[in-house]
């Protein structure tokens, strides 16, 4: 697990992004930190909890984008890794596959947890301020 800063602003909000995808990953990443958020990085769900469990992370929101799940499964997986870190913080679950009805849709499904369509970039950025703003 890695953590990368944007360096000068110690008040950022820090996001813990679960994403599988090399490729992806470091794009995500990036587009967060342009955002001004503090990124801290896990490959999958058993490096999130193996290398954050008892309390060793702290974050403010949990990201996770994984690959050939539905969102039911993802959105389990999230809330085990929100459970292992024992942080109480929102959940935002990034649907891979899903019908045209649903694109652009943020869906609360419980919780503090959320599952979004996502239609474009300004869109999650959109739904992370205000979860983080409160």
């Amino acid at each position: 697990m890695s953590e990368e800063e944007k360096i000068g602003n110690s008040d950022m909000s820090t996001i813990f992004l679960v994403e599988e995808k090399d490729e992806t990953r470091p794009h995500l990443s990036q587009n967060l930190r342009r955002y001004g958020y503090r990124v801290i990085v896990a490959s999958d769900e058993k490096e999130s909890i193996e290398s954050s469990s008892g309390g060793r992370v702290s974050a403010d929101l949990i990201l996770v984008n994984l690959v050939g799940k539905s969102a039911d499964e993802v959105l389990q997986i999230g809330r085990r890794i929100r459970e292992n870190t024992e942080l109480d913080v929102p959940l935002v679950i990034m649907a891979e596959k899903y019908g045209r009805a649903l694109e652009s849709a943020d869906v609360n499904v419980s919780d503090n947890a959320w599952i979004t369509y996502i239609e474009d970039v300004d869109q999650l950025h959109n739904l992370l301020t205000r979860l983080l703003l409160g």
